[in-house]
């Protein structure tokens, strides 16, 4: 049985969204954990350092969906270009090329970057509130998602 889930282990290692759904699902815990933070404490860092965090909701808004519609662009660009490359590659030379290519632990980390800040940037938009009667714009949360489109 041990061998069996090594192989199970091995193969879903090998597969290309692997890293990249661990990546998005570190991003769904980071976006909560920061939402929870800010929703929690008394800190309000846009009134101390207005330049660094989004001025209220509509900006915060903004500057999410730019980052959000980026990564997501970025992302489809490159898994296209290199899945064409990869197809073209492979039918000239050797099948073996796409399999090496899935098993690329940086070409997962690559995705797995891009769609996981893509995430990101979704629920925390999903979570800014600015209505009148209710005011929730979690600025640690809008700054940790433009910190990390600059890592991109």
């Amino acid at each position: 049985m041990p061998i069996r889930l090594r192989q199970y282990w091995q193969q879903l290692q090998e597969s290309l969204w692997f890293v990249p759904g661990l990546l998005v699902l570190a991003s769904f815990g980071l976006a909560y954990g920061l939402v929870g933070f800010d929703a929690h404490t008394s800190w309000h860092g846009e009134k101390q350092f207005p330049l660094l965090f989004a001025s209220g909701a509509d900006g915060a808004r903004g500057m999410l969906s730019a980052i959000s519609g980026s990564m997501l662009t970025v992302a489809a660009l490159a898994f296209s270009l290199t899945l064409a490359t990869i197809s073209q590659v492979s039918s000239q030379y050797s099948p073996r090329v796409l399999r090496n290519f899935m098993r690329d632990r940086v070409n997962q980390v690559v995705m797995g970057y891009f769609v996981g800040v893509f995430s990101y940037c979704l629920i925390v938009l999903g979570t800014i509130r600015g209505t009148d009667e209710v005011k929730f714009v979690p600025s640690t949360a809008v700054l940790a998602g433009l910190l990390l489109a600059l890592g991109a």
